[in-house]
């Protein structure tokens, strides 16, 4: 009986590891730019994943929600991170109140 049990939780855990490996290194179709209004979009990186520049200026929520998303990141080395602490200073924020 324990064999079983054992053998059936390392199926359990491949199982797992494999999922995880296959949602994180799949990779991602290169097709060109993709148009604005194309909801593929979204599908493709979870909000907020990248840390480049955005394209345009955030607005108040995006860039409060874009520092607690980069929290860890240093502003020097995170674009992101950086245009959301600009706008927010643009804004008439101060540091005490970003998050």
């Amino acid at each position: 009986m324990d064999m079983f049990v054992l053998v059936g939780l390392l199926a359990l855990v491949s199982g797992l590891l494999a999922v995880i490996a296959g949602t994180v290194w799949w990779p991602v179709p290169s097709g060109g730019p993709a148009p604005e209004h194309d909801d593929r979009v979204r599908e493709l990186w979870p909000a907020g994943w990248p840390h480049e520049a955005p394209d345009r200026p955030f607005t108040v929520i995006e860039a409060r929600q874009a520092l607690r998303r980069h929290r860890p990141c240093n502003v020097d080395r995170c674009a992101r991170k950086s245009a959301a602490t600009k706008a927010l200073a643009a804004a008439g924020y101060s540091e005490l109140e970003w998050a």
